[in-house]
Order: structure tokens, then C-alpha cells, then sequence
């Protein structure tokens, strides 16, 4: 690796940091990336062009940004992370410094300034020679370059919300040029959604390793529970753990709600102390290398489930089960939710939590699953089941106090996700290696966790 740092720096003109992250050989291969490229362009009528611009970095206070994440589209057919940017696809072909050329890359310059606060950047020349793309310019060219395609020009492009900086400008110039030009505005989204659906070799490979993270940080979280802790020490132990192994970002806010709090289904306060045997609905996941983990578990402070919530999780955990069998290629998307409300509602009568199976939207009103990918409710491109898919199997009951049933079932919050790969047989639970049963993750509860020690130090 070493001496392709030192071979790449020689093509680039520049000194490259060997920990630049392009030197991890687990990135997906900027072949596949091209392949994702030229199919789009197929799918694209003669005249069109595409435009796929960055994400724009966002403010978090005065002078302070959140960490930067890219587009999703733009990351599914470059690689690319860098802000200030974007793609334009053209199937017809475009001359840019005496070659022709069917794709090209904006992107920021780097200056000395740029390079001493911010580090390397890839530059046009270093994404030509990195990512394989035909063409790259400084993206202060954007506008010169739209105003090359004549009146008529079929355009696709996706715009970013909010954006700032350079990347403002880009779009200010696109806008400018649509106005002027007569187009036949039509989204590329559900191509990209199609696409998208059906994740390859590599794309497994790295949902397996965000997967895999997000099952060791819930492990170690059960295993740390105690009586005493806040929600934020548990969910403080998960980034610790999924950053051990390697998740640049988490795929979405934590959600370690207790109690009460385990019936909000976006709660993300996470400053409530865990007192008494409060059932506790964690649902995190890593993302490493943009692709992202979606689990959820529920368990008690005290390491035992109390009568009532035993008898919550198991309906969940068997609506759960009907639901994973249902993910098998060529069913409905649709079946693991109906196959999952059907369980729920059959046992919440029998509970006598409701008396009417038509009842139980009240204690369940979310879907049961969702496509799984660069983003954590991913695109989605079919309605039917496939092999290589991966969805979310989540059914839950939530009975938040006040509930029009016996008070013994008030503040019970359950869920329980997983990520299903659907194969050509029999459905794959990658996240299966998380505790589900009420034996295992009690068996587990009773072991020592890294989160006792750290939190025992804070007490003394």
C-alpha cells in the first residue's frame, strides 16, 4: 500500500497521506462504480443530461459544521465524498480538453490554505486517476460547461436542499440555465431505486461490516445494563463500540428510550435515568463506508423480564418471526407486514388489550419493514421481493400510559429489528447474532459488560 501511496502521489503531483481513506482496500472498486454509471446512461433518452449534485455542508452553530456526508446518489455512482460537487451524465458525449467524454466530475481545487486546515483533497486530477472518471473539473467551470448544451436539452437532475458555499453557486448556474432552456424536467430516481435494490458482492460486504458492528455495540450494551444508568451511558457504549470497529458515522440519531420513553418510536432525548425494571428499546445502527445497520432491541434494566412484558415481547418477537419467513424472492414487500400485523392483532385480543383485531393499528402504527442500504430507509425499487434485497423486519406494540386498557400494561414499549438478505432460498438474518429470545438475552444480561467498569469508576 505503500508504494502505491508514493506511486498514486506521483501521478497526482502532490504529497498524498497514506491514511487518506482512498488507501482502504475494502472501498467499493471504482469499476463497479463506472458500471452503476454507464447503466444509468443507457436507461437515459439521446439529449439527456444528468446532473447530480453533492450534499451541501450544514451549519451546526457559528462556526462549527456537522460532519460532512455525502448524497447518496452521487456516493452510489462515484465513490465521491467530498462536498461542492456534482456529476453530469451525458449519453451523447461532450468534447472536455480534446477528448470525448460521457461523464464528468466537479469538484473542488485544493489550495494551500484548503490543504492546511482541511487536509488532502482529491482535486479533478486525483479523481481521473482514482475513481476512473472520464473527466474531472475544477467546479468553479460548472456553468461555463451547462451553457455547451443547446436549447432543448433533456435534463435530469437532482437538487440539493439548502445548499451553501460553491456548491450555492453551482446550483444558482443550473437554475439559470434551466430557466433559459427549454427542458423535459424527468427523475432518474426510480432508475437509481431499481438499481439500488439489488446490492452487489461488495455492497453485502460492507452492510455486512456496519451489520456486524451495530450487533457487537446492542451485545455489549445488554451486557452493561444497569439500574441507575441514563439512557445516554448505554448509547454512549454503542458509539464507543461501533467506532472500535471502524463506522465513520452512525446511520441515524440513537434511539435509547426507557420506560416511557420506549413507546415514542423517534425518541432521541436519551437523558432519562433507567430506575426500577423499565423495559429499555434501543434501536442504533452504524454505517461504515455509507451503508448503514438498522437493529432494535428491547430488554430490562434489571436483566428480567417481568410477567406483563414477557408476555408484550413474545407477540413481538412471533410477529417478528412470521414476518422474516416472508422475506423470500418473489413475495409481495408487503407480506412481512401483513404476515406480522396478523400476529400482533390475534395477541393483543387474546391479552385482552383489545377487543377487535382491527384494534391494533392503535399499539402498532408503523410499517414493518423497509429497504436497508446508503441510506437507512433506503430507495425503494420494487414491490417485489428478490434475491440480494435487503429489508428491515421491525414489528413492535407500544401501550403508552393512558392507554384504554388495564394500567399493568401501561409504558411497555417493544420492538425488535433485524436485516434480512433475501436469497434464492431460505431468508438470512445478518443481524441474527444480536440476543432475540427472552432466555438468550437474559443469559447475557447477566454477564459483565465494558459499561459496568466505566460506569462504576463514575459513582466512586
Amino acid at each position: 500500500m505503500r508504494r502505491f501511496a508514493i506511486a498514486l502521489a506521483i501521478v497526482l503531483g502532490a504529497a498524498v497521506p497514506a491514511d487518506y481513506p482512498i488507501f482502504e482496500t475494502d472501498f467499493i472498486p471504482p469499476a463497479e462504480h463506472k458500471e452503476r454509471r454507464e447503466k444509468v446512461r443507457t436507461a437515459m433518452a439521446p439529449g439527456g443530461v444528468a446532473v447530480f449534485f453533492s450534499n451541501p455542508e450544514r451549519n451546526r452553530n457559528n462556526d462549527v459544521d456537522f460532519l460532512f456526508r455525502q448524497d447518496s446518489s452521487l456516493l452510489y455512482l462515484s465513490g465521491f465524498n467530498e462536498p461542492d460537487s456534482a456529476l453530469v451524465l451525458i449519453p451523447d458525449g461532450i468534447e472536455v480538453n480534446g477528448r470525448t467524454v460521457k461523464e464528468v466530475l466537479f469538484c473542488n481545487v485544493a489550495t494551500r490554505m484548503s490543504e492546511t486546515w482541511l487536509g488532502y483533497r482529491m482535486e479533478p486530477k486525483g479523481a481521473e486517476a482514482i475513481l476512473k472518471i472520464e473527466a474531472a473539473l475544477p467546479n468553479t467551470e460548472f456553468a461555463n460547461f451547462l451553457n455547451r448544451f443547446p436549447a432543448g436539452s433533456a435534463v435530469r437532475a437532482t437538487l440539493p436542499d439548502g445548499p451553501t458555499g460553491q456548491l450555492s453557486k453551482m446550483v444558482e448556474a443550473y437554475r439559470a440555465w434551466e430557466a433559459k432552456t427549454p427542458t423535459q424536467r424527468a427523475s432518474l430516481n426510480d432508475t437509481l431505486a431499481k438499481y439500488r435494490v439489488i446490492k452487489s458482492a461488495d455492497e453485502l460486504r460492507l452492510m455486512r461490516r456496519a451489520i456486524s458492528a451495530s450487533v457487537d455495540g446492542h451485545v455489549e450494551m445488554m451486557r452493561s445494563a444497569e439500574k441507575g444508568m441514563n439512557e445516554y451511558d448505554l448509547g454512549a457504549i454503542f458509539h464507543y463500540v461501533i467506532g472500535r470497529r471502524g463506522c465513520e458515522y452512525v446511520g441515524y440519531p440513537n434511539i435509547v428510550g426507557s420506560g416511557p420513553n420506549a413507546c415514542t418510536l423517534h425518541y432521541t432525548a436519551n437523558r432519562r435515568k433507567v430506575t426500577g425494571d423499565d423495559l429499555i428499546c434501543v434501536d442504533a445502527g452504524g454505517e461504515y463506508h455509507g451503508y448503514t445497520a438498522d437493529v432494535t432491541r428491547t430488554w430490562p434494566i434489571d436483566g428480567t423480564f417481568n410477567p406483563e412484558q414477557r408476555a408484550i415481547y413474545e407477540i413481538v418477537r412471533e410477529a417478528q418471526d412470521a414476518g422474516i419467513r416472508e422475506c423470500v424472492s418473489g413475495k409481495p414487500f408487503s407480506s412481512t407486514d401483513r404476515a406480522a400485523r396478523a400476529v400482533i392483532a390475534k395477541g393483543l385480543v387474546k391479552l385482552g388489550i383489545i377487543k377487535k383485531e382491527n384494534e391494533a393499528g392503535m399499539y402498532f402504527m408503523h410499517g414493518t419493514s423497509h429497504y436497508l442500504g446508503l441510506d437507512v430507509h433506503d430507495s425503494n425499487g420494487s414491490n417485489v421481493l428478490a434475491p440480494n434485497m435487503v429489508l428491515t423486519v421491525e414489528p413492535g406494540i407500544y401501550i403508552k400510559e393512558g392507554s384504554p386498557c388495564d394500567k399493568k400494561w401501561w409504558n411497555i414499549g417493544v420492538r425488535i429489528e433485524d436485516d434480512i438478505l433475501v436469497t434464492s432460498g431460505a431468508p438470512v438474518n445478518l443481524s441474527a447474532k444480536a440476543p432475540r429470545t427472552i432466555p438468550e438475552i437474559e443469559k447475557l444480561m447477566a454477564q459483565p459488560g465494558i459499561g459496568n467498569v466505566l460506569f462504576g469508576a463514575d459513582k466512586q
